[in-house]
């Protein structure tokens, strides 16, 4: 069983409750701003490693039709648990079958560096690329190889109201560029805690590899911004989002 398949199992069900502080309608505020400022109006998007479906159905709910994809039958369960209008599948990206083509593909939360096998990546462009609709718009995000090596992955809540509490250490591989973190979760179940781990692994791709795949795969580059923002990225730049467009030539 691959690395991939081991993450984001056990956690599955905890995830909604780890994440509640994050702003998901910011990230489709900002997705939504870099649509208009590119002038593209989608209809249908295809919501790549996709988790519980939060982004998903955020969309959904402002009108677009929304298919979820995600490597994990667990977090996928619980997406599905929503009982909302998106479609949920089980699908690794680098072996992508839908069997239909969509106007907007997304891949956030740095979802592509979990996939640590730079062929592999290549070959999940080049699925996306065959999803989309001629002059249909890819937009990703990923953690940067500063981000990685500088241990933004370090991170804890042991705070004593917090369900799920947690310790995450990280390692940075500098030849593979590969950064490993050993999560380790506390949560209370009927009433007791109990503690499992879950081990990650991320990839730093940099800039230049993922520019030059996306183009073997079919896309121009639109536009790479410093994360959250239209400005160009920086050395010191943490996360960065890709926009890139199918091909019509």
């Amino acid at each position: 069983m691959s690395r991939e398949n081991l993450q984001f199992t056990a956690v599955a069900k905890h995830y909604d409750a780890l994440m509640a502080n994050v702003p998901y309608r910011q990230w489709v505020a900002y997705v939504e701003a870099i649509l208009e400022r590119i002038s593209y109006h989608p209809q249908t998007v295809l919501d790549l490693a996709c988790g519980t479906g939060n982004v998903s159905e955020l969309l959904a709910a402002r009108g677009y039709k929304v298919v979820g994809v995600d490597i994990s039958p667990q977090m996928v369960e619980v997406a599905r648990s929503k009982k909302s209008q998106v479609e949920y599948f089980v699908q690794d990206i680098a072996e992508l079958d839908l069997s239909r083509q969509f106007d907007l593909a997304l891949c956030l939360f740095d979802s592509l560096n979990y996939i640590t096998d730079p062929e592999k990546v290549a070959c999940a462009l080049k699925r996306v690329e065959q999803h989309l609709v001629a002059g249909g718009v890819f937009i990703f995000d990923v953690n940067t190889v500063y981000a990685l090596a500088h241990r933004f992955f370090d991170q804890a809540n042991l705070a004593p109201e917090s369900n799920p509490k947690y310790i995450w250490t990280s390692q940075f591989d500098n030849q593979t560029r590969v950064c490993r973190v050993d999560m380790l979760f506390e949560v209370l179940e009927n009433g007791q805690p109990r503690q499992f781990k879950e081990v990650h692994y991320q990839r730093g791709h940099t800039i230049e590899e993922l520019t030059q795949w996306l183009i073997d795969a079919g896309f121009e580059i639109v536009d790479i911004f410093h994360a959250y923002t239209f400005r160009k990225p920086s050395r010191r730049s943490d996360r960065v989002f890709f926009v890139a467009r199918k091909r019509t030539d």
